[in-house]
């Protein structure tokens, strides 16, 4: 009678910690989104020299993902100090300049990333899937992502040089 008892306890309390256990389980899952907090929607996107580069493979390591255009002035300005951010940072950080090809070839752009000595990977949204995915306007615009694939800040407009190491120390360690 005993044993009955404390199996019923035994077998009650399972199921109530299972309950629970799922419970926070669905807590947990964070959405995907393109707002701060939420995981980052997965884009694949082939670089000038036809190398994918897909965001969730980036996972481990924070992740700036910046749309710009070769004819925009701030974002041509943030470019030097993107590079040498790029140069200091890239353990900790990967960068994907996403061009949006609005009104650009991709001579311009590769034109572009030799001129400005580029080499964090520049993909191409030749379709504009992922501009709109990420709903972008104006440009530049970035998203700073950080090792799990998380949305931490949203930056609309230019980046400088201090900005981006203040995201790596915060984000990318």
């Amino acid at each position: 009678m005993l044993m009955k008892k404390w199996m019923a306890i035994i077998v009650l309390f399972s199921f109530f910690a299972y309950m629970l256990w799922e419970h926070t389980a669905e807590r947990q899952t964070i959405q995907t989104g393109i707002h701060i907090g939420m995981k980052a929607p997965d884009f694949s996107l082939q670089t000038i020299d036809g190398k994918t580069v897909q965001l969730s493979q980036l996972r481990g390591k924070a992740v700036i993902v910046n749309f710009w255009a070769t004819w925009c002035p701030p974002c041509r300005a943030e470019m030097p100090d993107m590079q040498t951010f790029y140069e200091q940072y890239y353990r900790q950080v990967e960068i994907v300049a996403v061009n949006v090809m609005v009104r650009d070839s991709q001579e311009k752009v590769r034109e572009f990333i030799k001129d400005y000595h580029l080499t964090f990977p520049v993909v191409l949204d030749v379709d504009g899937n992922v501009m709109k995915q990420y709903d972008i306007q104006p440009i530049p615009t970035s998203f700073i992502i950080d090792r799990q694939g998380i949305i931490r800040k949203k930056q609309i407009g230019p980046m400088s040089y201090e900005q981006m190491v203040q995201y790596a120390e915060k984000w990318g360690k």
